[in-house]
This record gives structure tokens, sequence and C-alpha cells, in this order.
């Protein structure tokens, strides 16, 4: 059975940290004697959704400053202390995007050698790592509408992926087997965008997981994706209900929402056995504890 952690409050801090050179603009002095405090943010669940054991844990965080569509600042390798992260901007000018678990699939160096302009980061993606979704985090804010004065910037991270979580209502005994989302995106946008969902020409498969022990009971985070579009997403669940193994299906409505709940919900009554599929979003404003990892 999974813990689930209490969510809390906390802030990432930034402050001082020398600035990775950029390729395209010389660095100046930071603002003297002004250290800047980043503070981040991370939506809770909603209702009575919470946080489990390790999803907010950070490995690593990084981040970029895009000026008139050019990246003109990167930092990486943060070090970590506690729960704060630290950096240092020369002004408030352009816009910083914060970025936690990507690993080496984000490399800023790289990118911003390639002279990478903002509408292609935008466009940029993360993989499956050993066949599952990164849990990873992103998160901007807009550093022009900030006077140079002001040394403590909010800004809000929020999950890379959607959580499935499993509720049992059955009147007999009932044991689930496994569980397949169909047809599924093998990789998600880096950043929210309107205009699409997912990447351009992204590969789909079967998400899959079997239980060792059968679960008999309710049970969150069974399996996580990528936010994308709905292109034919069905669920596939082999249960035993009442000692007859069953395969239930049903198709998903709607398109898969990053930072969002999902509760696959096996019930049975006196006509038959059915998958419903029901939402929540996790509510946008509130604080939620990252958790560095430790190493």
């Amino acid at each position: 059975m999974k813990t689930i952690a209490k969510a809390t409050t906390a802030a990432l801090l930034i402050s001082n940290l020398a600035l990775v050179a950029c390729a395209d603009k010389e660095q100046t002095p930071g603002m003297p004697g002004a250290a800047t405090t980043l503070t981040v943010r991370m939506a809770d669940y909603a209702n009575t959704a919470e946080a489990l054991e390790g999803e907010n844990q950070i490995t690593d965080f990084k981040a970029c400053i895009f000026e008139e569509g050019r990246m003109t600042h990167i930092y990486e390798n943060i070090p970590v202390s506690g729960s704060s992260y630290s950096l240092q901007l020369d002004s408030h000018s352009g816009t910083l995007y914060v970025l936690a678990n990507t690993g080496e699939q984000i490399d800023l160096s790289s990118l911003q050698s390639q002279s990478l302009s903002e509408e292609e980061w935008l466009k940029q993606s993360m993989s499956m790592h050993e066949s599952a979704p990164v849990h990873f985090f992103t998160g901007s804010v807009k550093l022009d509408e900030m006077p140079n004065s002001q040394t403590s910037i909010p800004v809000t991270l929020k999950r890379g992926v959607a959580r499935f979580d499993l509720q049992v209502k059955t009147a007999g005994a009932s044991s689930i087997r496994s569980i397949t989302l169909k047809n599924t995106a093998e990789k998600g946008l880096l950043f929210p965008t309107e205009e699409t969902l997912s990447p351009d020409g992204v590969e789909r498969r079967d998400a899959s997981v079997t239980f060792d022990e059968p679960l008999t009971a309710n049970t969150p985070g069974v399996l996580y994706l990528y936010e994308q579009r709905n292109e034919g997403i069905e669920v596939s669940i082999v249960a035993d209900i009442d000692g007859v193994e069953k395969t239930l299906t049903k198709a998903l409505e709607g398109d898969i929402r990053r930072n969002t709940t999902y509760t696959l919900t096996v019930r049975k009554d006196v006509i038959d056995v059915a998958v419903d599929v029901t939402l929540d979003e996790w509510e946008e404003g509130s604080d939620t504890e990252l958790t560095p990892a430790r190493r």
C-alpha cells in the first residue's frame, strides 16, 4: 500500500549563484546588495486527493531566461541546501522558465548554443524513462512585469503528468490484476500551451501495470500519463469479481490534462460490472512541499 504524505508549505529560496555564461550576451554584475528570492509554489490536489510519498521529490533544478525571443541566461546544476536553491538575476528582464526533474533530457547549454527561439523552446518535450513518464515540474514568470527593486519573485510549478487512482466499489469479493491505458502518447510537452496538448507526430503505445498482489482496496497513483490529446484512449481492467475473471473496458472522454487526477472506479451492481472514470483538478495557488532528493 502506498503511503500518503500530507501536503505542507515550503519555499525554494533562490539567491547568489554565479550565472552560467550565455552565448549571445555578456554577463553584467548582479544587482548590488539585493539578493533575489524566488518563491516556488505548487498546486495541491482538490478535495481529498493528497500528494503521495515521493511525488514532490526534486532530483534536479534548473532555469533559463528568454529576452526578446532568445535564450540569454541559463542556470544549471543549481546546488541544493535543505529546501533552498540559489541563483542570481542580473535584472528583471524577459521571462524566467523554471524546470525540475528534467535530468539529461533538457540540456540548456546545448539548446542555447543552437540559438533556440522561444517559440521552439515551448515545443520541447519529455520522453519516457524506463517505460514510464518522468515526474517533472515546470513554471514561468514574466520578469518584465516586476520592478528591479522587487527582491521576492513568486513562481508556480505544475506537474507535467496526470495521475490515475483506483477506486474499488463492489459488494462482493473483488481483486484487480492489471490496468491498461491504451493508445497513450510517449512524449509530453515541457510547458502547457493553448494550441496543442501533444508534440507533433508523437508515437503512441499502451501503458500497462500488472500487480504482483492483486489490488483489493482503493489505491492512488496506479498509473501516470503525460498531458495529451485524447486520440482513442481506452482503459482496460482485468479483475476477479466473486471468483470470475472479467476484462472491463471503457473509452476515456476528453483530453488528458497535466496536474490532474483521474479516478478509475470499478463497480458492481445487480446488472453488470462497469469502469467509471471521474476527474478532479488540483487546486491552483496553494503551497505544497517540494522535497530535494537526498544524495
